[in-house]
């Protein structure tokens, strides 16, 4: 299956940008080999999401993009957004300034029909990683927040690592 990327996405315009070695040339092969590692990983992962979300892909991607439209609207950088979110309580999360969405917004912004996100925020929600407020807008839980700033588990982690490490060795940017 080959599920072509939006135009002008941060994704297809890396993939249409030639990569060069040191001396100019192309480096189709090492690129190759790189992508080819990418894809082990990206499919090792997508099998621990199918088991950590009961064979439901579409969980985490709604929940994903929740989480990453609500924490958006904090305007701060990766690092200070994971140090907040690592020293915040979960009583004190909910006071952090997230910014709600809807399932209009998360739709268009997946491609998922809008009754198929509605359906899966109703199951979100009553597994507690969303909340509802008064006026329908969504946000993550403090329970959601910790899924996501500890990865699923510690393999996950060290397989991500240790793909980084592989790619940067096939593509010759190791810093060893």
């Amino acid at each position: 299956m080959d599920t072509p990327l939006p135009p002008g996405s941060r994704e297809s315009v890396f993939l249409a940008t030639p990569m060069a070695s040191d001396d100019g040339a192309l480096a189709g092969p090492d690129r190759r080999a790189a992508a080819l590692l990418l894809s082990r990983y990206n499919l090792r992962y997508l099998v621990r999401l199918y088991a950590a979300f009961d064979g439901d892909l579409l969980l985490p991607i709604v929940l994903g993009e929740v989480g990453l439209y609500n924490i958006g609207g904090l305007g701060l950088d990766d690092q200070t957004l994971t140090s907040i979110i690592r020293s915040t309580a979960d009583d004190d999360f909910r006071h952090l300034p997230l910014r709600p969405c809807n399932a209009f917004s998360i739709s268009s912004s997946t491609g998922i029909p809008r009754e198929t996100v509605r359906r899966k925020v109703s199951n979100l929600i009553q597994q507690g990683w969303i909340s509802r407020d008064q006026k329908g807008g969504l946000t993550i839980t403090a329970k959601a927040a910790n899924l996501y700033v500890q990865p699923l588990d510690q393999d996950n982690l060290d397989d991500f690592l240790s793909t980084a490490e592989r790619v940067h060795t096939a593509l010759g940017t190791s810093d060893a």
